[in-house]
C-alpha cells in the first residue's frame, strides 16, 4: 500500500514538472528576447541634472537614485564624476543673471567640486565680461581643468562673445593656458553675424588635441594645444547642424549629437579626422538643442535627447536596449537635461 502511494505521487511529481516545462518552452520567445536585451545594456551609473535645478542624480539602469548631491547654484551646463568620484558642475551664478551674457544659452559662472556629503571641496568663479564660463568643461588630470569662457570683445565698432579656452590649475585657480577664437584661431565675426557668432557648447581634451564644438558655425574644431592652431575643422561634409558634445572616442574618431539631421530628427554620428561618417544612428528622439552622447567601454552608444528628457542605450548594430524617461515629480521644475555620463562605479 505505501508503495503504490509512492508511485502515485511520483507520477504526480513528473506530470508537474513536464507541464512547466512545456509552459516555459511555449512562452519562451519572449522572455527570452526580454532577457537577451536587458542583458546588452552596459553595466554602470548614469549622471544627470536637470538645468535649473540644485540637486545632481546618479541612478542605475531601473532609474533609481543611487545617490544625489545638492548645490546652492542650479545646474546650467555639464556635470562629470572626477577621476577621484567627486561630482564636478558648472552652476549658474547670481551675478550672471546681471551681466552681458545674461541672455546667453547655459551661461554659469561657477565650477564646483562636492563630496559625497556635498560639501564644496573646490571652486572657481568667473562671472563677469571680461570671462565668464559657460556650457561644459572637462578634467584633464586631477589638478587640471580645460573650460569654455565667454569675454565681451569689440570688433568693427560692434560688441561680439568672443571665445576664450582656458585651462586651470586648480591648486591656485590660476590659469596656465588660453586660447582666443579671434586672436589665436583667427575665427572673426562676419557681418551678419549675430553677438555670439560661435556658440561653443563643448569641449574634450586627449592627448594634446582639443576638440570644440561651434553650432554657431556648425563644425568642430580640432586645436593644436602646443601651437594653438586649428588643424582641422569637421562638418560631416556639411551634415552638421546645430551639434553638441563632440568627443573623441578611443578607435581615434569623433562622436557628436547632430541635433538638427533632418526635419524634427536627431542623429549620432561618429566621424574620422578626415571628416567621414562611419556609423550614425537615429530613430524617434529628437532635440533641437542641447543633449549629448557617449561612447560606452561595451562599444554600445548613450544617447541623451535633451529637451525630453530621455535616455537611450544602443548596440553598434542600432539596437536599442534602454530607453528611459526619469519621472518629472514636481512639473514646476525643469525637465530639460544638458547631457549625461555613464560610469562604471561611483
Amino acid at each position: 500500500m505505501k508503495i503504490r502511494c509512492f508511485n502515485i505521487s511520483l507520477f504526480l511529481v513528473i506530470l508537474f514538472l513536464v507541464c512547466a516545462c512545456t509552459s516555459d518552452e511555449v512562452g519562451s520567445s519572449e522572455t527570452d528576447s526580454d532577457t537577451e536585451s536587458t542583458s546588452n545594456i552596459t553595466e554602470g551609473y548614469v549622471l544627470y541634472s536637470y538645468i535649473g535645478d540644485k540637486t545632481t542624480h546618479l541612478i542605475d539602469s531601473l532609474g533609481v537614485d543611487v545617490k544625489t548631491w545638492s548645490s546652492t547654484f542650479t545646474s546650467s551646463g555639464g556635470c562629470y564624476l572626477s577621476e577621484n568620484k567627486t561630482l564636478l558642475r558648472l552652476g549658474k551664478t547670481t551675478e550672471i543673471s546681471n551681466g552681458a551674457f545674461s541672455t546667453g544659452g547655459l551661461v554659469a559662472g561657477i565650477i564646483e567640486e562636492l563630496d559625497d556629503t556635498s560639501n564644496v571641496i573646490w571652486s572657481i568663479q568667473k562671472a563677469s565680461d571680461e570671462g565668464t564660463f559657460h556650457h561644459d568643461f572637462k578634467e584633464i588630470d586631477a589638478n587640471t581643468i580645460i573650460a569654455l569662457t565667454w569675454e565681451l570683445r569689440t570688433y568693427n565698432n560692434s560688441e561680439y562673445w568672443n571665445e576664450v579656452v582656458i585651462i586651470i590649475d586648480k591648486s591656485d585657480n590660476s590659469t596656465i593656458w588660453e586660447w582666443s577664437a579671434m586672436d589665436d584661431g583667427g575665427i572673426i565675426p562676419a557681418n551678419n553675424d549675430k553677438v555670439d557668432y560661435l556658440h561653443f557648447n563643448s569641449v574634450d581634451y586627449k592627448d594634446g588635441n582639443i576638440l570644440i564644438s561651434s553650432r554657431g558655425k556648425n563644425t568642430l574644431y580640432l586645436i593644436n594645444k602646443a601651437s594653438k592652431v586649428i588643424t582641422q575643422s569637421i562638418t560631416a561634409s556639411g551634415a552638421l547642424s546645430g551639434q553638441h558634445d563632440a568627443t573623441f572616442i578611443d578607435n581615434g574618431n569623433i562622436l557628436v549629437y547632430n541635433n538638427n539631421a533632418e526635419t524634427n530628427k536627431s542623429a549620432i554620428l561618429e566621424i574620422t579626422l578626415a571628416d567621414k561618417v562611419v556609423w550614425s544612428y537615429s530613430s524617434n528622439f529628437y532635440s533641437d538643442h542641447i543633449s549629448g552622447t557617449q561612447r560606452l567601454e561595451s562599444g554600445n552608444t548613450l544617447i541623451c535627447s535633451g529637451i525630453e528628457g530621455r535616455f537611450i542605450e544602443v548596440t553598434d548594430l542600432g539596437d536599442e536596449v534602454w530607453d528611459f524617461t526619469p519621472e518629472v515629480i514636481n512639473t514646476n521644475k525643469p525637465s530639460e537635461i544638458f547631457k549625461i555620463r555613464k560610469y562604471a562605479d561611483y
